[in-house]
């Protein structure tokens, strides 16, 4: 975990998520690696994923997820 401190974080900081995982790749079914993390971007808190599908030579990076 991180934890995130900013001006508009509250004044304890707050851990962000970071999870890993493995899961079928969307484009192939094979195991794929997911990543589900947030990030502290100038003050607010985004949530973001990549997938890493090396069986099939594919990957999609850093999607970002607005709230």
């Amino acid at each position: 975990m991180v934890r995130g401190y900013g001006s508009c974080i509250e004044s304890g900081g707050m851990e962000l998520d970071d999870e890993r995982f493995e899961a079928p790749c969307p484009s192939c079914g094979e195991l794929a690696r997911h990543h589900y993390f947030q990030q502290l971007d100038g003050g607010s808190i985004n949530a973001y994923r990549t997938i890493d599908y090396d069986h099939c030579g594919h990957s999609s990076g850093y999607d970002f997820f607005p709230d």
